[in-house]
Formats: structure tokens, C-alpha cells, sequence
């Protein structure tokens, strides 16, 4: 409850004193390890409670119908438009629309659609479309390819599909909206193989120069089995990359956020809406450094810190998900974690609070040590993070403070202080 609070509250101040119930139902919400749902049922509730309001402050309460109450339309509205959601866990994905179901069930109605929006595949693991149209997982490569035009048609062809999906009644059939997504998905394979593919470039090799050697055959493959779809001995080469990365003892299933939330992250003519959600929040897993390693191979390692510099070894996974959420999050956004209580301590630090705070995030309200509700006996942190917004006192352990520094402590000191040469 208080981590989506925290977050939407502030979301909903920088949108305006009284906001309307079309930029309420514009606001776009992410959990990126959403487990069973939990978190987002909670901001279904609470964005729900804010349209209900928008409705009568703006006198735009619509008609009801029979089988549902005010509250409950306004959260199936919430969850069909604002909600998104992706786990690693194929179960985890269908836990959370369960619980979503649950939470919005109409007894005439179907089932709100959530199959566009509660997606599987690592959020951690993953290019932008400029990446993508490189050919290169890295961000400093500008060589952009015969891709770059095909990607562009084939993410408006997804959006068309998308939009309608978005803007569907609320008693469109199932069936119907589960027909458009099909039509977004089928120009998304091409993209997503080739995404995956520069992604199992980067797996393939625990060296540099020898995963660069495996990213330019692999490119030109692509580009051959891509103008001439008979070419099936490049695409056999390509379908044995990508069985590697997804099949694999620890097998990987990329997640592009840009192809596959293409309303999120795209700016309209106007400019007004763009590069990201409006309000990321979770739980998302804690896992001390050394660990990263044994348990998803010395490649994941390499690709976390390698994708998240300066991330160091002993970096937590957690502070991976406060970089990824942050770079996702659109100006003015805000951020909610609960974190490992070294969120603020040594590489952890260094890899996650520090960088963000150095690319213009405001860490708004802290919480340093919060006992886990349930058996188990663990401290954690709760940090909400603004991006691009200004605030006139944050709050640390409810106290009100200027500002929060990356080592969660009062003031404006975020590095280790440097070692002095003999």
C-alpha cells in the first residue's frame, strides 16, 4: 500500500491539482518483477479511487452498467490501460492476471484483457529499438541499418493493433481483443528474433573480441535470411543462436521493452507523451553479488555489469532494478522499491542509488529499516525516486530532510570519499 501511494500520490501532484479522468487513464504503471500481482492490484485500487473522484470533480461520470458499481468500473478501466507487468516466471504472469482478474471481476462481463500488458521475460535482459537497428548491444555503436526503416513500420503496424486494444469498451468481447493482439504480434516475431539474436551475440562468448567476431556473422546472417526469407541455411544458423539463449541450463528470454510496450515509449506528433511509464513500483528480488554468478552463469554477470556500468561485483541484483526502472521511467515519473537494507552500502551503492542520482533523480522519501511482514526475519529498505521533477523537502524515516543522499543518509554526499596516494 504505501509504496504505490508514495509513488502515485507524487505522479498525480505533477500532473495538476485536479486532474482529469483522460490523464488519469494516460497515466502508465509498471511493476518489473510483478510476481503474483500484489502491487498491482494495489495501484489498480488507488488509480480506480482517483478516476472515481476525476468523474464527479469534472462532472464526466459515465453510465454504469448493471452488473458493476462506480468503484468497480473505474479499476476495470484502470487495469485494461494503465497496468503493466513482466516476470521471468511464466507462472508469476498468469498468478498476477489471476489476481487482477479477481480484483476486477463483473459478473456480465468478461474478463478484462491483460494479455497485451502482463508480459514473461527478463526485465533486466533486453535492447532498445536503436540498439536493435544497430545490430549491437552497445549503446555507443551510431552504425544504424537497412533495419532501422522496418522496424519503424513494423512498431506502428503493433501500436495500430495495440491502440484498439487500449481503447476498447468495456464489454468488448474477449475473443475480439485477443484477435488484435494476435495482429501485434505477428510484425513483432521478426523484431524480437533479431533482438534476441544480437542478445545471444553477447552470450555466446566470455571475451569481447570473440562475441564481436559471433555479432558480425550473426548480422550478416540476419540481414540474408531477413531479404530472402528462402534462405533457410542463415535462418538454421540463427534458430541454433537463439536455441542456445533460451534453451540453455540457464536460459534466457530477452524482454525489448520498446517493441513490446510500444505506447509507453513512443512520443505522439505533439511531443506530449513519451520515453517511458509515469510510475514503476515492486518488490523486486534481492541477491548479493557473489551470487549473481552461481546462479545464472558468469555471462549474466558479464551482461549486468557490463550493461550497467559502473556497476561493481558485489553489486545487489536489486540496484540492476533501480537502474532499469529509473531509465524507464518518463520525466517526472516516479519510482518505488522495496530494497535490501545495503541498498545504500558499498558497490550496491555505487551501482545503483549513485549513478541515478548523478543522471538527475531525487530520492523523495526513504525508509532505512522496515521489518518484512511475514516468518521471514528481514530488514529492508523503501526508496521512491522522482526523475526530472523538483521537490522542496523529502522525507528520511519520515523526518522531513533538504535532500537524501545515495548512502540514504541527510545531505549532499553520494561517492566514497576518494584515496588519497601515499
Amino acid at each position: 500500500g504505501p509504496i504505490v501511494e508514495a509513488a502515485v500520490a507524487q505522479v498525480l501532484k505533477q500532473v495538476g491539482e485536479n486532474p482529469t479522468p483522460k490523464q488519469i487513464l494516460g497515466l502508465k504503471i509498471c511493476d518489473p518483477a510483478m510476481g503474483s500481482g500484489a502491487f498491482l492490484v494495489e495501484a489498480c485500487r488507488q488509480l480506480g479511487s482517483a478516476l472515481s473522484h476525476a468523474w464527479h470533480t469534472h462532472n464526466e461520470r459515465p453510465i454504469l452498467p448493471l452488473d458493476e458499481d462506480e468503484e468497480l468500473h473505474a479499476q476495470r478501466q484502470v487495469a485494461q490501460r494503465c497496468l503493466y507487468g513482466v516476470d521471468k516466471n511464466p507462472m508469476a504472469t498468469d498468478l498476477a492476471k489471476l489476481s487482477l482478474w479477481l480484483a476486477t471481476l463483473a459478473k456480465d462481463h468478461p474478463f478484462t484483457f491483460l494479455d497485451h500488458s502482463m508480459r514473461t521475460g527478463d526485465s533486466l535482459v533486453g535492447l532498445t529499438r536503436k540498439q536493435i537497428a544497430a545490430f549491437n548491444w552497445d549503446e555507443g555503436d551510431e552504425q544504424q541499418s537497412f533495419l532501422e526503416a522496418e522496424i519503424r513500420r513494423r512498431v506502428e503496424r503493433v501500436g495500430q493493433y495495440r491502440q484498439r486494444i487500449l481503447a476498447a469498451r468495456d464489454d468488448a468481447p474477449y475473443a475480439q481483443l485477443k484477435q488484435e493482439l494476435e495482429g501485434a504480434e505477428e510484425p513483432l516475431q521478426l523484431l524480437r528474433q533479431v533482438g534476441d539474436t544480437v542478445v545471444a551475440d553477447f552470450f555466446s562468448a566470455d571475451k569481447a573480441k570473440a562475441r564481436e567476431n559471433v555479432r558480425l556473422v550473426l548480422r550478416h546472417l540476419s540481414e540474408l535470411s531477413i531479404k530472402d526469407v528462402t534462405d533457410l541455411e542463415s535462418f538454421a544458423e540463427i534458430e541454433k543462436a537463439l536455441s542456445k539463449l533460451h534453451r540453455g541450463p540457464k536460459g534466457i528470454k530477452p524482454f525489448h521493452w520498446e517493441l513490446e510496450f510500444p505506447e509507453v515509449f513512443r512520443v505522439n506528433e505533439r511531443g506530449e507523451r513519451g520515453g517511458g511509464f509515469d510510475v514503476i513500483v515492486g518488490n523486486p528480488p534481492f541477491l548479493g553479488g557473489t551470487r549473481i554468478s552461481e546462479e545464472f552463469g558468469m555471462k549474466y554477470f558479464a551482461w549486468l555489469t557490463e550493461n550497467y556500468a559502473p556497476a561493481g561485483h558485489l553489486c545487489d541484483l536489486v540496484a540492476y532494478f533501480f537502474r532499469r526502472g529509473f531509465t524507464h521511467l518518463r520525466g517526472s515519473g516516479c519510482l518505488g522499491f522495496v530494497a535490501t537494507n545495503t541498498i545504500a552500502q558499498g558497490d550496491t551503492r555505487e551501482g545503483g542509488l549513485q549513478p541515478i542520482l548523478a543522471s538527475g533523480g531525487v530520492i523523495y522519501s526513504a525508509l532505512r529499516r522496515l521489518r518484512w511482514p511475514g516468518d521471514a526475519a528481514v530488514v529492508v529498505s523503501r526508496i521512491h525516486i522522482g526523475k526530472g521533477i523538483t521537490i522542496d523537502e523529502a522525507r528520511l524515516d519520515g523526518r522531513k530532510v533538504k535532500r537524501i543522499s545515495a548512502f540514504l543518509l541527510k545531505g549532499n554526499v553520494d561517492e566514497s570519499p576518494k584515496r588519497l596516494d601515499d
